[in-house]
């Protein structure tokens, strides 16, 4: 039996037979001629039907109907992948029993994003969504090649924990065995444990917060990018770092899925070689005097102080990216360094993409007494993290991390409106399916 044949390899097989397989996108008679379009997972490939017996199979056949055609590949510069396939023979493997429940064989999918997510199985057939999802899978290769080439060790942390993480009540409490458990919030305990034997760890890792609210920018399951570097000299080891895998993954996907990225009509963000970095009083001050939003007060940014100060740093140093630092100790969880020249505020940072939030860090507390104290500090119980403020009793570097949302990342380089629409199957506090 034939190797069967990709879309994007068929250029080097012209005026030899070929196996291809794929399911049909379109089918389109045109006199005497029956035009099919297949669509395997690298691209779309033109077949020309021209016998009255091959004909007869395809009178009934109806979208998505998954195909095997052996055929002599012809170049063709007006086909798709410059190549068809002439004499085919036509083998029908399964059979669509119903049209679709959406239409996918167009550029955009003429549904609201409910709909889309609805049909999530067969709305990722369509080309254009389907190109998120392969940028998505370079995104995390790029991830962890960068990661490896500073000499970081991948680790693999649980999902189910004991006690919360970072306090609050955002936690899906689950049954375990004859106690009680939750779906985990972050890496963040486990990977800080880590580093008194690898020194650089970094996990993609599914998280999960029981937030009831589902606002365009938040899911109830997500991924995150995890980093965490012990033996650091300040938290802007851990800024560079960050700034650096961004910048790389850009990098990455611009070159090995350019077509993908054409195929959105997007443009990646621009990153400029220094990128932009304030602290959080100063972003405000320039907030309320280039747009009269007054946040000064506020320990945080909302989302539109987010917005607009990613518009006055575009405006001012052309760069999508800007690093804002220093939020409150009242913001920030226990385990956050303070600044010992101004204590009420601490030595962390967000990184803001065109307009939204995708990375939040700091440099940790790294000795015993500090720690117990913040814990006390944020109300949280000590013995709920007896485990953790182990490494502590035996000796922490000064170290440092961050967490960068996966889908989150995807959304803004990809200029999506909805999280969802980079997220592979949503969970929600509304959506639960497919």
């Amino acid at each position: 039996m034939k190797e069967r044949i990709y879309s994007d390899q068929l250029h080097n097989f012209y005026n030899k037979e070929v196996l291809v397989k794929g399911h049909l996108y379109q089918k389109r008679v045109l006199g005497k001629i029956i035009f099919l379009i297949l669509r395997d997972s690298n691209g779309l490939i033109q077949c020309i039907v021209e016998d009255e017996v091959e004909k007869e199979k395809l009178k009934s056949i109806m979208d998505e109907s998954p195909l095997e055609i052996e055929g002599i590949c012809k170049e063709e510069k007006r086909a798709p992948g410059k190549c068809e396939i002439h004499n085919p023979r036509i083998k029908i493997l399964s059979k669509v029993n119903e049209p679709l429940p959406i239409e996918i064989n167009k550029p955009v999918i003429n549904a609201n994003l409910d709909t889309i997510l609805d049909h999530r199985a067969i709305s990722l057939r369509n080309l254009k969504l389907r190109s998120i999802f392969k940028i998505q899978s370079s995104m995390a290769q790029a991830y962890r090649e960068y990661m490896t080439s500073i000499g970081a060790t991948e680790i693999f942390i649980p999902t189910i924990v004991g006690s919360a993480t970072e306090g609050g009540s955002e936690l899906f409490q689950i049954k375990y065995y004859d106690r009680n458990a939750y779906l985990g919030q972050s890496a963040q305990l486990y990977k800080q444990m880590a580093i008194g034997s690898f020194e650089k760890v970094f996990s993609i890792a599914h998280s999960y917060r029981a937030e009831k609210f589902g606002t365009s920018r938040h899911t109830s399951e997500f991924i995150q990018y995890d980093f965490e570097m012990g033996f650091i000299k300040s938290y802007q080891d851990i800024i560079d770092t960050g700034i650096n895998v961004i910048k790389y993954i850009s990098q990455y996907i611009n070159k090995v899925n350019k077509e993908d990225i054409d195929s959105l009509e997007v443009s990646l963000p621009t990153l400029p070689k220094k990128i932009p970095q304030i602290k959080l009083k100063e972003a405000q001050e320039m907030i309320f005097k280039e747009t009269g939003l007054d946040e000064r007060s506020e320990n945080d940014l909302s989302p539109e102080g987010e917005r607009q100060i990613s518009k006055i740093i575009k405006d001012k140093h052309n760069s999508d990216l800007v690093i804002i630092t220093h939020y409150p100790t009242s913001k920030r969880p226990f385990y956050t360094m303070p600044d010992k020249d101004n204590p009420e505020d601490t030595l962390s940072f967000d990184f803001i993409l065109r307009g939204e939030e995708i990375t939040t860090g700091s440099q940790r507390i790294n000795e015993y007494d500090m720690i117990v104290a913040a814990i006390y500090k944020k109300g949280l119980k000590v013995e709920d993290y007896e485990d953790y403020l182990e490494i502590f009793k035996y000796g922490m570097p000064p170290e440092g991390g961050f967490g960068m949302g996966f889908e989150r990342l995807t959304q803004q380089l990809l200029n999506l409106s909805n999280i969802r629409e980079a997220t592979l199957f949503p969970r929600d506090v509304k959506r639960l399916r497919p």
